[in-house]
């Protein structure tokens, strides 16, 4: 008798009839755009597209504990909320038993020291009075500081300063030039342009998602320098999810075509730009830690197993069963990207 089959996956709830119908009207709205009036659909599909995710797990607080948060003004749209950490400030918490007053006042000692007439910003950078070597963390699409922030401990007891800037319109940073609630890869690139144009080049960077391709682009462009560089579930080539994206909205060729030209527009770059396969590709990258989940849904790991494939420098290690954000808080993880940090090549989970 042939073996038989069961299915043991739990049964997928379906949309509310109200939900569905509003999938319905908004899909159908866009076909008709897509058809009729293509440049209209496309410039809606567009907003759509810059439009922040709005899911919890992009709000995690994942920081040990507070660092110095000063708004600076870098000559944006808006400030930047800029979060520093000083280097040996994780000990001064836990001797003070890890509470979060406690810890609010070890970092206020820390920032205390600094030099009074520095500004948050100023004393973060490798241009700052001291010689401490400067993390720089950044988030992704939708996030904000405090979601890679797992990382401060281990880097601060290990000696080094850590800075994490929220984008504009992302965590406590003011809007971008899209207002509230929207952004761009682009915008969330020259964010990071801005402190390092007036603070100087990190030590290090370890990025998360679209801040990983952010990253690159900026290490390509030449406004940024780094040592040491660590890739956390990096984001997939732009250029493919906006054709998915396309046809989800039933959108045909042309205004497909509008509508990245769209995009482009609101993210003051090219699609292109953001294919991390394709930098890495180039051979002016130099070597990187990239860290990827075997289940991430929104990245797949496939993106790092070509990134890996064809940047000469990157080494791939592979997580299982943490997905795309609670890699972050994952402590091997954490330890890793730390260890790597501090100059272990060969750190391993």
């Amino acid at each position: 008798m042939p073996a038989t089959q069961t299915n043991t996956s739990p049964a997928r709830r379906k949309p509310s009839a109200r939900k569905r119908l509003i999938r319905t009207i908004g899909w159908l709205g866009f076909v008709g755009g897509g058809l009729l009036t293509p440049r209209l659909a496309a410039r809606s599909a567009a907003r759509l597209w810059c439009k922040l995710p709005a899911n919890a797990g992009r709000r995690k607080d994942n920081r040990p504990w507070p660092g110095a948060l000063q708004q600076v003004d870098l000559g944006l749209k808006a400030p930047l909320a800029v979060e520093t950490w000083e280097p040996f400030s994780a000990p001064l918490a836990d001797a003070a038993g890890g509470t979060s007053e406690a810890a609010s006042s070890s970092a206020q000692d820390a920032a205390a020291h600094s030099p009074a007439d520095q500004t948050a910003g100023e004393t973060a950078g490798q241009g700052a009075a001291s010689d401490t070597r400067t993390v720089l963390l950044v988030h992704g699409w939708g996030g904000w500081r405090g979601q890679v922030a797992a990382f401060v401990k281990p880097l601060t007891a290990a000696g080094f300063r850590v800075v994490a800037i929220d984008s504009l319109s992302h965590g406590d940073s003011g809007p971008g030039r899209h207002g509230p609630k929207y952004s761009s890869g682009g915008e969330l690139m020259r964010s990071l342009e801005a402190w390092v144009a007036q603070n100087g080049n990190p030590y290090g960077v370890i990025a998360h998602s679209l801040g990983c391709a952010a990253t690159c682009r900026m290490l390509l462009r030449g406004t940024l320098q780094a040592e040491r560089l660590v890739l956390v579930s990096p984001s997939p080539d732009m250029r493919k999810m906006a054709r998915r994206f396309a046809k989800s909205l039933g959108f045909k060729e042309r205004a497909t075509r509008l509508m990245n030209e769209e995009m482009e527009k609101r993210a003051q770059g090219s699609l292109a730009d953001f294919d991390i396969g394709d930098m890495g590709a180039t051979g002016q990258l130099g070597a990187a830690l990239v860290i990827h989940d075997s289940v991430d849904k929104e990245s797949p790991y496939a993106v790092s197993e070509d990134i890996a494939a064809r940047w000469e420098g990157a080494r791939l290690v592979t997580t299982q069963g943490l997905g795309h954000h609670r890699i972050l808080i994952d402590p091997a993880v954490v330890e890793l990207a730390g260890a790597y940090m501090a100059g272990d090549d060969q750190a391993s989970l």
